[in-house]
């Protein structure tokens, strides 16, 4: 995956890596009066609204729109939760493979009969060293800073959801997602305003998000 430099700088504090949960059993999304009896993928129709921008980076299947049974239908072998969340009332569960390093990264939500593919990240050549998450618009959206790479020369990615979509929250060009390179970066509330920060070595990158993505200060 190639990053496009949204700006050019360095260092960022260190957010805070993604623990490794045990693997999701097989019937994990299955509810109690449906286990043992074959089921249908949910229709994920009315419950995903899928864009050119539901897949950031890489390319990973199921891609975004598609429903799943259980955790094997993500055709990964063994995958764990990352994390679990609510956004705008909606249940969502972020999932990765097995082992430990998160190269893929799937949004999914909780449906009935199980999940649909909200979003999708991926990296054929970058780790997510660290995940951070918050909430904006009075939990109306999540959004995902993931830090990929070793520390000297990290880039820094930004996911946003609201639960039926996901989209890149820095500015995207010819097709590559949009990164800001820096050693440390840190979310930042200020009154209203939710901040980005990026810090590299002596300089400061400060973007400002504006519902939809986050932007250089004017």
């Amino acid at each position: 995956m190639r990053l496009h430099r949204a700006v050019i700088l360095g260092a960022v504090a260190f957010l805070g890596c993604a623990p490794a949960p045990p693997a999701l059993r097989a019937d994990a999304w299955a509810p109690t009066q449906w286990m043992g009896k074959r089921r249908q993928p949910p229709d994920c129709a009315a419950a995903v609204v899928v864009t050119p921008e539901s897949s950031v980076g890489d390319r990973v299947t199921p891609a975004p729109g598609k429903g799943v049974v259980e955790p094997g239908d993500l055709g990964a072998g063994d995958v764990r939760q990352v994390w679990a969340s609510t956004v705008g009332g909606v249940g969502l569960n972020w999932v990765a493979p097995l082992p430990e390093t998160v190269q893929v990264l799937w949004a999914l939500r909780v449906v009935e009969g199980g999940r649909c593919v909200v979003g999708t990240w991926g990296s054929l050549e970058l780790i997510a060293e660290v995940i951070r998450h918050v909430f904006a618009r009075q939990g109306a959206l999540e959004i995902v800073l993931l830090g990929l790479g070793p520390t000297e020369s990290r880039g820094w990615m930004v996911l946003v959801t609201d639960g039926s979509r996901l989209w890149s929250g820095l500015d995207s060009r010819d097709g590559r997602p949009g990164a800001a390179l820096g050693q440390r970066a840190e979310f930042r509330e200020e009154g209203t305003q939710l901040r980005l920060v990026v810090f590299n070595g002596g300089g400061t990158l400060v973007l400002d998000f504006d519902g939809n993505r986050f932007r250089p200060r004017p």
